[in-house]
């Protein structure tokens, strides 16, 4: 029974320690975006002039190697939500397959970028991870959705260097994004 009240203790330490956490978390609004997707972009990020040179993220997959500087054309989409929350990363699409009801009437779908009528496999044939990355190669801490006109079904010019190719895998460290459509 000596190790009874220290048990109580223990416990009360860690209902407490945990109502605290969720207390703390839970004071952001709902619907209040984080600072994360309030900071700046860096200088430089959007660009104002259409690269020259830009392929398609297909004929890009083909030949890349890691360290290559590639001029990569897609658009936004390949899931439901084709960015990663607070972070400066998104999935961009080649023109080889068509976001869901293009070219035929699907008035019922709410997220065509999502390609959810093709194959898991094909969406990953047809893709490429796009990241701003830090000096450490970490992806930086902003939101991209809605910078700029960047948005789901976004045409865009990526301009960067491959850090990662295998199989269905393309993953582009961009030093630049123009906006072609949005």
């Amino acid at each position: 029974m000596k190790y009874a009240g220290k048990l109580s203790t223990v416990r009360a330490f860690f209902l407490i320690t945990v109502t605290l956490s969720v207390a703390i978390t839970g004071c952001k609004q709902q619907g209040e975006p984080d600072a994360a997707a309030q900071a700046p972009l860096p200088a430089g990020l959007l660009l104002t002039r259409e690269p020259p040179g830009a392929r398609p993220v297909e004929d890009v997959k083909k030949g890349a190697k890691v360290g290559d500087a590639v001029t990569i054309r897609g658009v936004v989409g390949g899931s439901k939500d084709p960015f990663v929350e607070g972070r400066a990363m998104f999935t961009l699409m080649g023109f080889g397959l068509k976001p869901c009801g293009a070219g035929s009437p699907m008035p019922d779908c709410a997220t065509p970028w999502d390609y959810c009528c093709d194959l898991p496999g094909d969406i990953a044939a047809h893709s490429a991870t796009v990241q701003f990355v830090d000096a450490n190669e970490k992806p930086l801490r902003v939101s991209l959705k809605g910078k700029g006109g960047i948005k789901e079904l976004s045409e865009l010019i990526v301009v960067g260097k491959v850090k990662q190719v295998e199989g269905k895998l393309l993953i582009v460290n961009a030093t630049g994004v123009y906006v072609a459509k949005s």
